[in-house]
């Protein structure tokens, strides 16, 4: 998942850009909270939504603003993402079936 992540953050960077600013209003806000500031926890709160606000129309104008090709495409190589993942796990379970196995048998002699 992680790579997927990180290729979805190069196609649209505005969108983590707006996460983190999200997340630093809000961070800021429960500090003034506890510092009982109410004026600057307001501040830190409007703040949040504002970002809220750019981080969600970010998210819009990235997901409109694509062709339906483009989605497709997407989705093909996310559910590839997804069969290239089951496939190491199968091998993954062959190979720990195998070490059991030859442990069994060196055990065994």
């Amino acid at each position: 998942w992680s790579e997927k992540v990180w290729r979805k953050s190069k196609e649209e960077p505005l969108v983590p850009i707006g996460v983190l600013a999200t997340t630093g209003a809000l961070t800021m806000a429960i500090l003034s909270f506890r510092k009982r500031q109410s004026w600057n926890m307001q501040y830190w709160m409007r703040a949040r939504v504002a970002a809220q606000a750019f981080t969600v129309g970010a998210m819009c104008v990235y997901y409109y603003s694509r062709s339906p090709g483009e989605v497709e495409k997407t989705r093909h190589l996310d559910e590839a993402s997804a069969k290239r993942e089951q496939r190491e796990n199968k091998d993954r379970q062959e190979f720990l079936t195998r070490l059991k196995g030859a442990e069994n048998q060196w055990k065994a002699d």
